[in-house]
C-alpha cells in the first residue's frame, strides 16, 4: 500500500491506527459477548455442528424462533463446511461449547482481516492515489461499529462480505483472460454456495463487460468468452444447490419455509419500518436480536447528513474527479453502483416481508458504498479532515463497544 509521508502525520500512520482498533474492538467483542448472544449465532453453529457430526447437510424443520435454533438450515453450505475443521479441532481440544465459539468468531475476524487486504488491492487496481479518500475509506471498513460487532460473531455474511470484496477485486482488473475469467466465475459460484444474495453481482459484472466493449477496451469476442465463463462456471457450482432446494422445497429459495411474512397495517408502514430498520442495522447495532443500538445509530445519520453537506461544498470539479480516478473508473463505478442498488432493492424485499432486511446484508459491497460516501466527506472544509475522521472512527467504535458490552448479560 504506497501512501506519500509528507503529511504531520502520515497517511499509513492513520490507516495502521485504524486498522489496530478495529481489531481490537473485535477481540474485545469476541472475548467478552456472551456464548450465542449474536443474531443466529446459534443456528449457525448447530449447522456447523451438524456437518461435523452427519457429514451430510441438514434440511430445513423448523421457523425463525424455534427452540431448537435450527432455522439457518436453508442455507448453502460452503461456509459452515469452511469452519468444519476448526470445529472438529476445537471439540476434540476443548470439549466446551464456549470455548469452540471463541474460535469460531476468531475465524471471522481472519475474514475481515483478509477483506480489508482486498480493499487495499481494489484501491491500488483502481489507482486511487488521493490519501484522503484512502484514510476515509478505510475507516469506514474497520471501523463502522455494527462490522466490527458482526466480523466477531459466527455468521455466514462474514464470509459472503470477504467474497465480495474479491469479487470487487477481479472486477477491477479489467484485463480478462481464461484464468482471470475462470477465478472471477469461482469466487462467484462459491459467494452463491455462501448465500443466493450473491446474485448481485451478476448484473453488475455483465454491465462492466459491456461497458469495456462499448468503448473498445475489450474486443467483442473476449467480452462474450469472459461472461461465458464467468457465468456458466458460477452457475455450475451453484446448479447442485438449487436442484437440491427443488427436490427438497419444491423452491428454488425455501426463505418462506424458514420465517413467515409480516402481516404490515400498510404498505408504506412496511416500507418505513424496513427502511428504518436497514439505516439503523448498517450502522451500530449489536447483540441477540439487534437490541442494542440506540442513541449510537444516530451518530451514522449525522455522518449521512455531513455527506449531504460535503456534496453541497463548491470545489474544482477536476480535484473532486482524479481523487477516484474517474476516467479509469467511470465504467467500473458505474458496474458497483448497479450492484448495490439490487442490493438495496433486495435487502428493501427482505425488509418488508419478513422484517429482516439487515444492515449487515450490504456488506459484500461495502467498499464502494465506502467510496460513495468518501466521496462526499472529502469534500467538507476541514483542515487535516484525515486526522479527524480518524479520530471520530475510533471513538464512535470503541464507545459503541463499551457501551454494547456493558449491555450485554453477564
Amino acid at each position: 500500500m504506497s501512501f506519500r509521508s509528507d503529511q504531520p502525520i502520515s497517511a499509513r500512520s492513520l490507516f495502521l491506527v485504524l486498522l489496530v482498533a478495529g481489531l481490537l474492538c473485535r477481540i474485545a467483542f469476541l472475548w467478552f459477548t456472551p456464548t450465542f448472544y449474536a443474531p443466529d449465532e446459534q443456528s449457525h453453529y448447530h449447522y456447523i455442528g451438524y456437518l461435523a457430526e452427519h457429514h451430510s447437510i441438514p434440511v430445513l424443520n423448523s421457523k425463525l424462533g424455534d427452540a431448537s435454533n435450527e432455522w439457518e438450515y436453508s442455507q448453502p453450505p460452503f461456509y459452515y463446511a469452511l469452519l468444519v475443521p476448526t470445529f472438529q479441532a476445537a471439540q476434540a481440544v476443548f470439549h466446551n461449547p464456549a470455548a469452540i465459539v471463541l474460535l469460531l468468531r476468531a475465524f471471522s475476524i481472519l475474514l475481515w482481516l483478509l477483506n480489508v487486504w482486498f480493499g487495499v488491492v481494489l484501491l491500488r487496481r483502481m489507482q486511487i492515489e488521493d490519501e484522503l479518500t484512502r484514510v476515509l475509506v478505510f475507516g469506514l471498513v474497520c471501523l463502522l461499529p455494527t462490522y466490527t460487532f458482526v466480523s466477531a460473531a459466527i455468521n455466514n455474511d462474514n464470509l459472503l462480505a470477504t467474497l465480495g470484496g474479491a469479487v470487487l477485486c477481479l472486477m477491477a482488473q479489467r484485463q480478462p483472460s481464461w484464468p482471470t475469467s475462470l477465478t472471477l466465475g469461482l469466487v462467484l459460484g462459491l459467494a452463491l454456495l455462501t448465500k443466493q444474495s450473491a446474485v448481485i453481482f451478476f448484473p453488475a459484472i455483465l454491465l462492466l463487460t459491456v461497458l469495456d466493449a462499448n468503448r473498445q477496451r475489450l474486443p467483442g469476442p473476449a467480452a462474450l468468452r469472459h461472461l461465458a465463463l464467468v457465468f456458466g462456471l458460477a452457475s455450475l457450482l451453484y446448479l447442485p444447490w438449487a436442484l437440491r432446494n427443488w427436490r427438497l422445497y419444491a423452491t428454488f429459495t425455501p426463505e418462506y419455509l424458514a420465517t413467515d411474512q409480516i402481516p404490515w397495517p400498510s404498505f408504506f408502514y412496511g416500507v418505513a419500518s424496513a427502511l428504518h430498520n436497514l439505516a439503523k442495522t448498517f450502522w451500530s447495532v449489536s447483540g441477540l436480536s439487534n437490541d442494542v443500538g440506540y442513541p449510537f445509530p444516530l451518530l451514522g445519520f449525522g455522518t449521512l447528513v455531513l455527506w449531504w453537506v460535503g456534496q453541497q461544498t463548491l470545489v474544482p470539479p477536476e480535484r473532486a474527479v482524479a481523487a477516484i480516478n474517474w476516467k479509469r473508473n467511470g465504467p467500473l463505478l458505474g458496474a458497483f453502483l448497479l450492484a448495490l442498488g439490487f442490493n438495496l432493492l433486495l435487502v428493501m424485499r427482505f425488509g418488508y416481508l419478513f422484517g429482516m432486511g439487515q444492515g449487515r446484508h450490504l456488506f459484500p459491497l461495502l467498499f464502494p458504498v465506502a467510496l460513495l460516501l468518501a466521496a462526499g466527506w472529502r469534500k467538507l472544509p476541514v483542515k487535516a479532515l484525515g486526522l479527524w475522521a480518524t479520530g471520530f472512527w475510533v471513538v464512535y467504535a470503541t464507545g459503541f463497544a463499551l457501551f454494547s458490552l456493558s449491555r450485554f448479560p453477564r
